[in-house]
C-alpha cells in the first residue's frame, strides 16, 4: 500500500531531464478510498432493498409491484457497486506502483549523484571524455583508480536500476489505465442498453398486450389454416383455399418469431420472464420438427412406391416363369404354320400375359378424407401420402421392402400427429392456464404464471455483469 507523497527531486541529472514518475500518491490513494466508500454505501442500500424484496410480512395491493421494483433497482445498484469496487482496486494498485516507482527512482538518483561526485572529485571533471579528465586518470595511483572504477560501477548500476524502474512502472500503469478505461467503456456501452431497458419498462403494458394479441393471432391463423384445409377437401375446386392455408401458417410463424424476439429482449432487460422465451422457442422447434417429419412421410411414400413397383415386376416375372399354360402358348407360337396362325398364337400369348401381370404401384396420390387430413395434422398432402403407403402395403404386404417402407411412412405419420396434438395442446393450454394482460380478471394458474415470469432477480442480465 502507498505510504504517501514524497518531496520529489527537481534535478534528475545525470539520469534524466525531468521526474520520470510524476504523480501524487496521496491524491491517488484518496481517490481510491473515495471509490471504496461509495461502493460500500451502495452495498448498504442494496442490503436495504433486499430486505424489502424478501419481506413476506408486507401486505397491500401494491406489494408485488413494490418488491419487483426493489429487485430491479437492486440489480442496477449491484452493477454500479461492482464498477466502483473495480475502479477502487485499480486505483489502489496504481498508488502502490507509483509509490514503489518513485522510491526506486529516487534511490537510483541518489546513488548516481553520489557516484558522479566521486568521479568528479577524482578526475576534476564530470565529463570522463574531456582531455583533462583523461590526463587526470592516467596520473592516478593504484588505489585511486580502484576507487574510480567502483564509482563508475555504482553509476552504471544506478542508471540500470533507474531505467528498469521507469520501464516497469510505465508498463504497469498502462495496464492499469487500460483496465480502468475498459470499466468506463463498459459503463458507456451499458448506457445505451439501459436506455433500451427504460424504453421497454416505460411501455411494458402496451408491449405485453401487443404480444398477447400477436399470440392469439398466431393461434387463430393456425386454426383457420386447418379449417380451410378441411373445407378444401369437401369442395370440387379447392385451389384458392389450399393456397390460402400456407399463407396463414407462414403468417403465424412470422408472428411467433416476432414474439420470440420481443420476449427475449424483455427478459434480457429484466422486464419479462425467460419462461415466455422458452415457450416461444419450443413452439418454433415443434413447428420445425413437424416440417422434418412431414418430409419423412414424403420420403417414406416415395420409398413405398419404388418398393411396390419392384415387387410387381418380380411377381410378374415369377408368374410368367412358372405358368404351364404360358409354356404351352409359347410352344403354339413356335409351331404355328402360316402368318395367320402365327398372329393368332401370338395374340393369345399376349392376352394371357396380361392376366399374369401383377398390379403395379399407383402413380397418383389418393384423395384423403377429412378424418385422414385431421389425423395427418391438417396437411392434405401428408394425409394422401400416408393413405398411399397404406394402400400399397395392402397390395404388397408379403414383400419385405414394401412392408418396411410403408411402416416407416406410418411411423413418421404417428410422429407428425403427435407433434400436431402436442403443439396444439401446449398452445391452447398456455392460453388457458396463463394470465392475461388484455383480460386481467381471466382465471389462471398462478404457479404456472410465476414459472413463466421467472428471471434473474427480475432485473437485466447486464445489471449483474462483474
Amino acid at each position: 500500500m502507498a505510504t504517501g507523497t514524497k518531496n520529489r527531486p527537481t534535478d534528475w541529472h545525470p539520469l534524466g531531464e525531468a521526474d520520470p514518475t510524476p504523480g501524487d500518491v496521496d491524491g491517488v490513494t484518496a481517490g481510491q478510498k473515495n471509490m471504496q466508500s461509495t461502493a460500500a454505501e451502495i452495498r448498504l442500500q442494496i442490503k436495504k432493498l433486499k430486505t424489502i424484496s424478501d419481506d413476506t410480512t408486507l401486505k397491500g395491493k401494491y406489494v408485488d409491484e413494490l418488491q419487483s421494483g426493489a429487485d430491479k433497482f437492486r440489480g442496477k445498484l449491484e452493477k454500479s457497486a461492482g464498477r466502483y469496487e473495480r475502479v477502487s482496486a485499480q486505483l489502489g494498485e496504481w498508488a502502490t506502483e507509483l509509490d514503489f516507482a518513485q522510491t526506486s527512482t529516487a534511490k537510483a538518483l541518489s546513488s548516481a549523484k553520489s557516484a558522479q561526485a566521486d568521479i568528479k572529485r577524482l578526475l576534476g571533471s564530470a565529463d570522463p571524455d574531456s582531455e583533462s579528465a583523461k590526463k587526470a586518470e592516467e596520473e592516478l595511483d593504484h588505489h585511486k583508480k580502484e576507487e574510480l572504477h567502483r564509482a563508475r560501477g555504482v553509476l552504471a548500476t544506478a542508471k540500470s536500476d533507474y531505467q528498469h524502474s521507469v520501464e516497469s512502472y510505465e508498463a504497469k500503469s498502462k495496464d492499469i489505465a487500460k483496465k480502468i478505461r475498459d470499466i468506463i467503456d463498459d459503463a458507456l456501452e451499458d448506457g445505451f442498453w439501459s436506455w433500451v431497458s427504460n424504453i421497454i419498462e416505460q411501455h411494458i403494458d402496451a408491449i405485453k398486450i401487443t404480444l398477447e394479441v400477436i399470440g392469439y393471432i398466431a393461434t387463430i391463423a393456425a386454426i383457420a389454416a386447418l379449417a380451410i384445409t378441411v373445407l378444401a377437401a369437401c369442395i370440387a375446386m379447392p385451389g384458392l383455399l389450399l393456397a390460402l392455408a400456407p399463407m396463414l401458417l407462414t403468417f403465424g410463424t412470422v408472428a411467433s418469431v416476432v414474439s420470440l424476439g420481443m420476449h427475449s429482449l424483455m427478459a434480457a432487460t429484466g422486464n419479462g420472464g425467460w419462461g415466455d422465451v422458452g415457450f416461444d422457442i419450443l413452439g418454433l422447434l415443434t413447428f420445425k420438427a413437424g416440417g422434418a417429419v412431414a418430409r419423412g412421410v414424403e420420403q417414406g411414400a416415395a420409398a413405398t412406391q419404388r418398393a411396390s413397383t419392384q415387387a410387381a415386376r418380380r411377381a410378374t416375372a415369377d408368374a410368367m416363369a412358372n405358368s404351364p399354360k404360358r409354356d404351352a402358348l409359347q410352344l403354339a407360337v413356335r409351331q404355328a404354320k402360316g402368318k395367320t396362325a402365327q398372329k393368332a398364337a401370338e395374340k393369345n400369348l399376349h392376352i394371357f400375359d396380361k392376366t399374369l401381370k401383377a398390379k403395379g404401384a399407383a402413380q397418383q396420390l389418393p384423395k384423403p378424407t377429412i378424418r385422414e387430413i385431421l389425423a395427418a395434422g391438417g396437411d392434405p398432402k401428408t394425409a394422401a401420402q400416408l393413405k398411399y403407403a397404406k394402400r400399397e402395403l395392402a397390395k404388397r404386404g408379403a414383400d419385405s421392402a414394401t412392408h418396411e417402407a410403408a411402416h416407416q411412412t406410418a411411423r413418421a405419420g404417428l410422429q407428425n400427429l403427435g407433434l400436431f396434438v402436442g403443439g396444439t395442446t401446449m398452445d391452447l393450454g398456455d392460453k388457458a392456464a396463463g394470465s392475461s394482460d388484455i383480460f386481467p380478471t381471466k382465471p389462471n394458474i398462478k404457479p404456472y404464471g410465476d414459472a413463466k415470469d421467472w428471471n434473474f432477480y427480475n432485473s437485466s442480465l447486464y445489471d449483474y455483469a462483474p
